[in-house]
């Protein structure tokens, strides 16, 4: 059995399933491929997020792993899943605000044609991947989003900007290591800038998938506009997240190194 772990060191939910696999004494059974070292890799077998666990070349979980689950799946169990329909879609939405990719993607061209065909993601995240009535399951999946995709990404909005602004935020202390005043993120990214931003974020390396609208979409513009207005709105609450994340993750980094 071939295990591959898709990682990034600013992904907490990476280091803390490495931690795991460590203390379990599993570490030894997996291929640990950092997504920083090796992005056209990590492009190449479709991952959207961290961490990506693929098991003899199919990708298993996106995102968020079930670490027990896991543990009996190296150690040869098989795991089936009976999936409830009713809650598929709060399953998918969840796997989607996990990952900034696909959630600035989606947010930004709502075309959820487009997005249901990465299927691998949406088995994945759904644990469809899991199930026997898989195929079934995900067809009716794909239908339900292609028809009422608007509503439920409507539903879940708040949680969609959160992700998109913390993610901005983030990059902001990356870029300066230290807050800049709302003054100067006013300044140095107006409305345009931003929506530049996040449709090249959401879009993908390169020109792969890449899609830039017009700042005259009015529709568009509207949405990002909603997105920029909450970064504005909430940036002291998720300034102060993100420094809290990141001190947290430089003290996970020492143990990484020493881990691996």
């Amino acid at each position: 059995m071939k295990v591959e772990i898709f990682t990034h060191k600013n992904c907490t939910e990476c280091n803390l399933l490495l931690e795991y696999l460590d203390q379990k004494g599993l570490l030894g059974r997996v291929q640990i491929i950092d997504t920083e070292l090796y992005p056209f890799l990590a492009l190449e077998r479709g991952v959207i997020s961290t961490p990506s666990v693929f098991i003899d070349g199919k990708l298993v979980y996106a995102g968020t792993v079930d670490f027990q689950e896991f543990e009996k799946l190296l150690q040869g169990e098989k795991v089936i899943k009976k999936i409830n329909k009713d809650e598929l879609v709060d399953k998918l939405m969840y796997g989607i605000v996990d990952s900034f990719a696909a959630t600035a993607w989606l947010y930004v061209n709502l075309d959820f044609d487009s997005f249901m065909a990465q299927k691998d993601f949406v088995m994945a995240v759904t644990g469809l991947v899991f199930s026997e009535d898989a195929e079934e399951l995900y067809n009716y999946l794909r239908n339900l989003m292609i028809k009422n995709g608007l509503e439920y990404v409507k539903k879940w909005e708040d949680k969609m900007l959160r992700n998109i602004s913390s993610n901005f935020v983030r990059e902001i202390y990356w870029l300066y290591g230290s807050k800049l005043s709302l003054e100067q993120i006013k300044a140095k990214y107006p409305l345009e800038v931003f929506a530049h931003w996040l449709m090249v974020r959401g879009g993908s390396t390169g020109r792969v998938g890449l899609r830039i609208h017009p700042l005259s979409e009015k529709d568009t513009m509207e949405r990002i506009s909603k997105a920029y207005m909450y970064m504005i709105n909430n940036y002291d609450q998720l300034w102060e997240k993100v420094e809290k994340e990141q001190k947290s993750l430089k003290s996970m980094e020492v143990e990484r190194k020493a881990i691996l």
